[in-house]
């Protein structure tokens, strides 16, 4: 998948998102462009598709390649999302075992993931603890999107788990129907009568707790 080239070009914003970063090792950045934040943070691994930067990136460990492949088992990925790959994108992040990953995300998206009940947001819930720090304005960046963005934290709460994830893909496509009516379509059981969508996506213990208890 082909990673649009819009880059950070705040230096105020730049400062303030490397000051987020624990540097927990390896640190491993996904979309290193230009190297515009490599310089700051020095990543053990850099993966970037467009080939070329490569001169840029050489002393990075650089791998080209795409962020559908991210070759992580600990750690903390840093990233600044092209947004049409966000949410395939976390949807690998909740399967690696990385303690942290400092992103830069749309702002719709990551509203929508601390405030709307849905697949994605119920995943990474249960996942993570996530923290919603600077909103970025389209002006700090190059070229100018239409969007805002949000610098935002994601901190490693549970390992990941095949079954709970299966769950809550499939509860989350059903937040108008009542939990007992959405765990029968998914083969599971409740008798609760509230709808998947009252549950606020950091909820996601007490939905799981009312399908069955060992899932508490």
């Amino acid at each position: 998948m082909k990673q649009s080239q819009v880059f950070l070009s705040s230096e105020f914003f730049l400062r303030r998102f490397v000051s987020y970063i624990s540097f927990q090792r390896p640190l491993i950045e996904v979309g290193c462009g230009d190297g515009r934040i490599s310089k700051f943070i020095n990543p053990d691994l850099c993966i970037e598709i467009d080939e070329e930067f490569k001169a840029q990136l050489k002393k990075y460990n650089l791998v080209i390649s795409d962020a559908s492949y991210l070759p992580a088992l600990r750690g903390e990925i840093v990233a600044s999302l092209p947004y049409y790959i966000t949410r395939d994108f976390m949807h690998q992040l909740s399967e690696l075992d990385v303690g942290k990953a400092t992103l830069i995300l749309q702002k719709d998206f990551i509203d929508k993931i601390l405030n709307y009940t849905n697949s994605i947001s119920l995943i990474l819930n249960y996942y993570f603890i996530i923290e919603r720090k600077e909103v970025i304005p389209p002006n700090a960046f190059s070229p100018v999107p239409k969007v805002y963005s949000v610098i935002v934290l994601f901190n490693r709460q549970r390992r990941y788990d095949e079954n709970i994830s299966n769950i809550l893909e499939c509860i989350g496509n059903y937040r108008n129907k009542t939990l007992r009516r959405a765990a029968s379509l998914c083969n599971l059981e409740s008798q609760s009568e509230i709808h998947v969508g009252e549950f606020k996506p950091w909820q996601v213990r007490q939905l799981l707790s009312l399908i069955k208890s060992k899932y508490a």
